[in-house]
């Protein structure tokens, strides 16, 4: 057994020690990893340079969770969406005027909102009888028809959208110059 153990390190000591690997694939390694570190600090310097506009994510969080809401625009579901679309509005009202909606029951809320100046006569009348449409299906447990819903979700649709942007004031941000 001696002889073997003998033979194979015998043998093991004819083998060539590894080269290292040559000067230019270290080279081409440290340059790929500095490269990749300062694209990974570049794209991160842009993302913290261009900021989301506050006032434009407020309207576009709003808008996408009442078309996620559009699946229950049934007779069946008049309920439950009257609930969902009155939940959405009341939220955007909350993070664009600062007035706390979601908290309060509707009279409450609108005997607020006559005294504050961000929201115009018209926008009043126009969320007074939103909200008096959704709490009649909410606590009357009524039922609408599909086109009254329609009417409900355009009238949602357009409050949000149309809110002048000297008015937001998101989380006391203040509201950005609208583009000339």
């Amino acid at each position: 057994m001696s002889a073997t153990t003998t033979n194979l390190i015998d043998d093991l000591r004819l083998l060539e020690a590894p080269s290292p690997w040559p000067v230019w694939a270290w080279l081409a390694l440290v340059l790929a990893v500095a490269g990749a570190w300062i694209y990974w600090r570049w794209r991160r310097r842009q993302s913290r340079a261009r900021p989301a506009d506050p006032v434009a994510v407020i309207q576009e969080d709003a808008l996408a969770e009442l078309e996620k809401l559009r699946p229950l625009i049934a007779v069946a579901t008049s309920r439950a969406y009257a609930i969902g679309a009155s939940g959405v509005v009341r939220r955007f009202i909350g993070r664009w005027f600062g007035i706390e909606a979601p908290r309060r029951s509707t009279e409450e809320f609108l005997a607020e909102a006559r005294n504050s100046p961000l929201l115009d006569e018209h926008n009043r009348r126009n969320l007074g009888e939103f909200l008096a449409g959704c709490d009649f299906l909410k606590f009357a447990q009524a039922r609408a028809e599909v086109p009254e819903l329609e009417l409900l979700h355009e009238a949602a649709r357009i409050f949000i959208t149309e809110q002048p942007v000297a008015a937001a004031s998101p989380a006391g941000v203040p509201a950005p110059e609208p583009p000339a």
